[in-house]
């Protein structure tokens, strides 16, 4: 087992230092450090909350409920940090489910009696 938690660490400390984890990482902290974001954030959170809440009363508001929230949600999305975030946490995500899916393979087709 201390085998495999080498491994592991290894891994990790890798993956820590490819450009593409470094750069999400670092575009992660300035999403979430901006309180501009921040706020957009929180204000879709509440929009989304309100429009649930409006569809179970059937409350008719709902429609200007929801072209707000797309608004918001659009300006968020558009901002040039948010932007780069999630193009860096799909590339970070992609890299992460091919090594999943590499490990996974593996598992399948070798005795782990030896680990």
């Amino acid at each position: 087992m201390q085998n495999i938690t080498k491994k592991a660490e290894a891994l990790n400390t890798y993956l820590l230092q490819m450009d593409v984890i470094k750069e999400y990482r670092k575009y992660e902290k300035l999403v979430k450090g901006n309180t501009e974001l921040e706020s957009l954030e929180k204000k879709i959170k509440a929009l989304q909350k309100q429009i649930v809440r409006k569809k179970s009363k059937q409350d008719e508001t709902v429609t200007a409920t929801i072209k707000e929230y797309e608004e918001v949600k659009a300006s968020f999305e558009g901002h040039p940090l948010v932007v780069n975030y999630l193009y860096l946490k799909d590339e970070a995500n992609m890299l992460l489910q091919h090594i999943n899916t590499k490990i996974n393979g593996e598992l399948t087709s070798q005795d782990l009696t030896k680990y």
